[in-house]
């Protein structure tokens, strides 16, 4: 491992352990593929726009704590565009290489929709598969790659169907839907559906880094109308050796997604597994307790559940989690010209251990938790970093982005369903 892991802190009760059977033969019964993840260059991540675009996903409305630096001044950042050439494929069969975007902040993998490859970002926190095509105006459709449904044999539209997905503050996609064969991987799905928006919000065309989305959350979450449609994990589960997709992030960008099976090469020890609420369509779990460092474990009283989401940068979690970490941070300030918790780059973080489920809790180094460099402290000189666990702003519930899925081994599970957390290797 690149850094030493505390992981799955037993509670201080004598809990019985959550596991899957670490030394068990999965039986074929279909196929698996894999979906590496490499690091692209050194790009700088802007902590705020991570945090801004994490807000408007989940409809979240900020509020001002009454703290300001009025000597924060940003540093500006540039939103790298990716082509087709910056994403090459593995020559290993059933794999396809993929790219982060400055730095960690996202991911993007190629994804061949009716024989067009499109960088498109896996997301487990929404369930709704849209691209980016030639219906859109060519504002939307500069310096991108597109989908044009001309061009495929096997697209057909669903006639009178509809998508529309929103975001808290306006953002936004909605149009037609087709279907058509989408290859990941070299795994196939024939006459899969997805949103074929003629509008996109000004967020969209601005983030040149993704040609669209692939939602992995619960099919129960889709907004297609009048029928909703199948994820793509869902329509190829029956032909995978096991229902599992599998998320393995590493901090210095390189890591892989892989469905089918549970690779016993990435991670060492046994899986912890938790039990999966989907009423709501995302992958969420309770997530009642945390403990900063070494310090006594606490009972989250607000939101005291979560769920897992490769589509968000950041953990978002309950005010009495970031206030308590944040006052163990030297020089940590809110900031509201900054919309979150900033402290000097050269501050000592601390790890932070979330519950996951009633039985463990899983700690993330302090490392993975420093997200940013975002500006200069004007009247010292010293530069200012932004904190990558920040306030879900009373939201209903905790949000486990990039930031906590980077520290482990992750398997989300279809049987159950379940959430599965083992320490990577």
């Amino acid at each position: 491992m690149r850094f030493l892991l505390s992981f799955l802190i037993t509670l201080s009760l004598a809990y019985e352990v959550l596991s899957l059977p670490s030394g068990s033969k999965p039986q074929l019964k279909g196929r698996s593929f894999k979906v590496e993840r490499i690091r692209r260059g050194n790009e700088p991540v802007h902590g705020p726009s991570a945090l801004r675009r994490a807000y408007e996903k989940f409809g979240i409305t900020p509020t001002e704590l009454g703290v300001d630096l009025d000597d924060f001044k940003p540093i500006p950042t540039k939103h790298g565009v990716i082509t087709k050439k910056d994403v090459t494929e593995s020559d290993q069969k059933g794999a396809v290489s993929a790219t982060s975007v400055l730095g960690d902040a996202a991911f993007v993998s190629p994804v061949t929709v009716g024989g067009q490859k499109l960088v498109l970002n896996f997301d487990t926190g929404s369930a709704d598969f849209w691209v980016m095509n030639t219906g859109l105006p060519k504002e939307a459709q500069k310096d991108r790659t597109v989908y044009n449904p001309s061009n495929s044999s096997t697209f057909k539209k669903i006639e009178g169907a509809t998508f529309n997905i929103s975001y808290g503050d306006g953002s936004y996609a909605y149009g037609g839907v087709g279907t058509d064969t989408v290859d990941v991987g070299g795994a196939v799905v024939k006459d899969q559906a997805f949103g074929i928006p003629d509008t996109v919000s000004g967020a969209f065309i601005q983030d040149a880094t993704s040609n669209g989305l692939v939602g992995l959350g619960f099919s129960s979450l889709n907004t297609f109308k009048p029928n909703k449609q199948k994820t793509f994990f869902d329509n190829l589960a029956d032909s995978l050796q096991e229902p599992v997709m599998t998320a393995s992030l590493k901090s210095d960008g390189v890591g892989e997604y892989e469905f089918g099976f549970l690779d016993h090469e990435k991670y060492q020890g046994d899986i912890a597994n938790v039990s999966v609420d989907s009423s709501s369509g995302f992958w969420q779990f309770e997530s009642a307790k945390f403990t900063v460092a070494d310090g006594d474990i606490q009972n989250i009283k607000k939101s005291p559940i979560a769920i897992a989401d490769t589509g968000t940068s950041l953990m978002l979690l309950s005010q009495e989690v970031v206030d308590a970490y944040y006052a163990k941070v030297e020089g940590a300030i809110f900031a509201s010209s900054a919309s979150g918790y900033i402290y000097p780059c050269n501050a000592s973080l601390p790890s932070l251990s979330v519950a996951i489920g009633p039985k463990h809790l899983a700690t993330v180094p302090g490392n993975l938790i420093n997200f940013s460099e975002v500006g200069v402290n004007k009247t010292t000189g010293g530069k200012v970093c932004f904190g990558g666990v920040q306030s879900n702003q009373g939201s209903s519930m905790q949000i486990l982005g990039d930031v906590f899925l980077k520290a482990f081994f992750v398997v989300f599970d279809l049987r159950g369903p379940s959430l599965g957390v083992a320490s990577p290797k």
